[in-house]
């Protein structure tokens, strides 16, 4: 996939090492496509495949607040080091821990004195509290938000089958698409040019079988109808 300097959309090449698109549409006794037809479907293809992401595990929300709850148990731990800096009460662990790492900062060229060692010390465990309350607002926050569905992984293949559905049409050929109840291959003159297109695509595109294959082009089908429908309702003229 490359990137278009100037706008940033992403662009995918066919994959033509099976078979260049001329070939494919050669070899489905399809009209031969002019020079500028060709051009544009490559495009529309190119955009098309170019929408494609590689399925990658999703992080988890509750995998987020789990992260986020831990991480301000160790900064718990990070102003507990502060106990000696205090007024209050403190655990006599934490007085001597915190006792220990007063000696050795004051020991440190930069800070030098006890007094200049608390005044440090108390501020780096004041900011460690602010990041631990920080940490549980958000995983709060997290925790109330409701998922909301997404876009469709499928949005490249309702572009991919609005360019085979030009191909029909500049064909003068009706679409149709199904399965064979017997013998579970794909019919239909849509399943028949998708099949061949599919080869333009990259391998791990393909649609590992027929019945994948035509699950796809139907429900493309019926989303580009969905979206034709809400377009004309749009541009409908008031009565």
């Amino acid at each position: 996939m490359a990137k278009l300097p100037p706008t940033g959309v992403g662009y995918q090449c066919l994959d033509e090492r099976g078979g260049t698109l001329p070939e494919i549409i050669a070899s489905l006794g399809l009209k031969p496509l002019k020079r500028a037809a060709e051009r544009k479907i490559r495009d529309r293809l190119g955009f098309a495949l170019a929408l494609w992401e590689e399925p990658y595990t999703a992080i988890q929300v509750n995998d987020v607040v789990r992260s986020l709850n831990l991480h301000a148990k160790h900064f718990d731990k990070v102003v507990s080091l502060g106990a000696i800096t205090r007024q209050g009460f403190a655990r006599s662990d934490e007085l001597a821990v915190s006792g220990e790492l007063v000696r050795a900062l004051t020991s440190e060229p930069m800070i030098g004195t006890v007094d200049r060692t608390h005044a440090y010390l108390s501020e780096f465990c004041d900011r460690a509290g602010v990041i631990a309350s920080g940490c549980r607002a958000a995983a709060g926050t997290l925790s109330a938000i409701k998922g909301k569905s997404g876009k469709s992984r499928y949005r490249w293949y309702d572009e991919f089958t609005a360019v085979l559905l030009v191909i029909c049409n500049l064909n003068d050929i009706e679409p149709t698409v199904g399965l064979d109840p017997v013998s579970g291959k794909a019919v239909g003159t849509l399943s028949e040019i998708a099949s061949a297109f599919e080869r333009l695509l990259l391998p791990k595109m393909r649609s590992r079988k027929p019945p994948t294959m035509v699950k796809r082009l139907q429900r493309s089908l019926e989303r580009l109808r969905e979206k034709a429908t809400e377009g004309n309702s749009v541009r409908a003229p008031d009565s």
